[in-house]
């Protein structure tokens, strides 16, 4: 029987009154070392819901290679009784292991074996190392390690190695022949990616990366770099970024912090973890190893309503064509010197990014035939371009008929600064009983922007009842 143990806890954050913090309800053993906080629980079921296996005590052990002695750590459920889907993780730029321990658990409840490598921060070896301490784990623990179907997964430093740490463990030694993932979050650069390897890198492997709306930390340039150039289908890779939001009064951050879930005080426990990480995580294991339809929809769900959601929190963003915000700013730039692909960073400089649809969406039922279409605003952008077509049958935007709109200006549209939304409405009606498709594009004077992604809806006529009669 699940049950949650809660404690009231004064001032568990700056600047909020006291909350009530539970640890994660658990079933069949599952036992979580950090508390979890906030407000908001974890899924009760489906992708982001703690698992039925009993999780072991972590084996470690420490392996020494170019130079350095790496510790590596390795969960995975009790009584394990053949080789399980193996995800290999990377931490961040000196974060240990144990940052992620709650991430590591949570995988291992549902059946994963989980190997975290706590690499040296040498640049020019970190590969390597990562790379080397991944197959010594995979030779002293083949009972457990399954090489077959495995997952790359990896934070900010460690993540951006997971291009060329993937192609060389699939190339070079044939691992992931049954399936293979990069979940990459918040990555930083890949010092030991070329051309070659990116032109012949394995079109099966799945990849999310995963950012965040208020990370400063790292320039977006780089994550595309991460994610544009692999000749990978984009129905098989995604885009994803997590945006913050606040709950009875509990801050639920979307910062460089967020895959960590704090053993050592790095990171919060809580359900932006549940839900943007867990949740995104599994169902890309589940559709990699699996093909699971609804592991797809979840992890590479090209913007669906299934994948965006993300319960009471905020929806996530997702795009197969991320784009900078102009002026962006960050602590570690794209274009610095030790970047081998760095001349790719002037690529994206001053493009406008696409805009994020607020409503309506997700197939809403609209009941005006004049409907307020509402989106973010896109800065620098001079005018946007509303389309809007009626869907046919088989679920395609009817090209041959149109009731968009071109050249809204920003003031038009009341949104002439980044913190106020877009909102306009037509003056032509919409049939009723007709479903629509709506997306926007963003221009300037000196170029367009990147078409957002699609919202859908249907009109409904409007029914008013007198007397218990229509």
């Amino acid at each position: 029987m699940a049950r949650c143990i809660c404690r009231l806890v004064a001032g568990a954050r700056k600047g909020f009154p006291a909350v009530m913090m539970c640890l994660a309800a658990f079933s069949a053993g599952v036992v979580h070392a950090a508390v979890h906080q906030g407000p908001v629980q974890p899924p009760a079921s489906g992708y982001g819901s703690w698992g039925t296996h009993t999780v072991a005590d972590p084996l470690s052990f420490v392996f020494s290679t170019q130079g350095y002695d790496n510790r590596v750590s390795i969960h995975h459920p009790l009584n394990q009784g053949a080789p399980a889907p193996t995800v290999f993780f990377a931490p961040g730029w000196n974060i240990s292991c144990p940052s992620y321990a709650e991430l590591f658990r949570f995988l291992a409840s549902k059946g994963y074996v989980v190997v975290c490598d706590e690499y040296h921060t040498h640049i020019g070896s970190m590969g390597a190392q990562l790379r080397e301490a991944f197959m010594e784990a995979a030779a002293r623990y083949p009972e457990l390690v399954d090489t077959d179907r495995v997952g790359l997964a990896g934070h900010s430093a460690g993540a951006g190695l997971l291009g060329s740490v993937t192609y060389s463990l699939m190339r070079d030694q044939g691992w992931g022949s049954q399936g293979a993932f990069i979940f990459s979050s918040a990555p930083w650069i890949d010092f030991d990616i070329t051309d070659d390897m990116i032109a012949d890198f394995p079109p099966t492997v799945k990849l999310v990366v995963h950012t965040y709306e208020d990370d400063s930390s790292t320039d977006i340039r780089t994550y595309i770099q991460q994610f544009e150039p692999f000749p990978i289908p984009d129905s098989e890779k995604e885009f994803i970024m997590l945006r913050p939001v606040t709950v009875d009064a509990w801050d639920y951050p979307a910062n460089h912090e967020v895959v960590a879930t704090g053993d050592d005080g790095y990171g919060v426990f809580d359900a932006m973890d549940d839900y943007g990480v867990f949740r995104i995580i599994e169902a890309l294991a589940d559709y990699t190893f699996t093909g699971s339809p609804a592991g797809w929809q979840v992890a590479l769900g090209n913007g669906g309503a299934v994948q965006l959601d993300m319960g009471p929190l905020r929806d996530l963003v997702s795009t197969d064509d991320p784009r900078p915000v102009p002026g962006a700013r960050s602590d570690y730039p794209c274009d610095i010197s030790g970047n081998p692909r760095r001349e790719h960073c002037a690529d994206y400089d001053n493009e406008l990014p696409a805009a994020i649809l607020q409503q309506p969406v997700k197939h809403q039922l609209v009941d005006n035939s004049t409907p307020e279409f509402v989106w973010e605003p896109v800065i620098t952008a001079e005018s946007y371009f509303l389309q809007i077509r009626p869907l046919l049958d088989n679920g395609e935007p009817d090209w041959t008929r149109s009731f968009g709109v071109a050249g809204i200006a920003p003031a038009e549209a009341g949104c002439g600064d980044e913190y106020s939304v877009c909102r306009f409405s037509l003056t032509d009606v919409l049939p009723a009983e007709q479903s629509y498709v709506w997306w926007i594009q963003a221009s300037s004077a000196q170029r367009a922007g990147v078409w957002s992604r699609r919202g859908y809806f249907r009109v409904t006529p409007q029914v008013f009842f007198t007397d218990g009669f229509e």
